[in-house]
């Protein structure tokens, strides 16, 4: 019995991986993500992608919305400073 696990164990070390499930990339690919600069695309991919809580709809208009009142505030605010410099 010891034998045919043994024996089961080196055919499954034997057989080439199925399709995909390589672990190492080959030829050029391996190449390309050795790149510096593709390397730093790849991990800022997967960063936004997996790791970025992005807000809702609802969070991003409410936000949106106060950017663009307080920044008509403060124009409006050194339009009248600067009226009353000129005098």
């Amino acid at each position: 019995m010891a034998n045919n696990m043994a024996e089961n164990e080196g055919q499954e070390r034997d057989n080439p991986p199925a399709k995909g499930e390589t672990k190492q990339p080959s030829g050029p690919w391996k190449r390309l993500r050795n790149n510096r600069a593709v390397a730093f695309l790849l991990e800022s991919y997967r960063e936004l992608r997996y790791k970025v809580t992005w807000p809702t709809f609802q969070e991003a208009r409410s936000m949106t919305i106060i950017v663009i009142s307080f920044s008509a505030a403060v124009s409006a605010f050194l339009n009248v400073w600067c009226e009353l410099e000129r005098g």
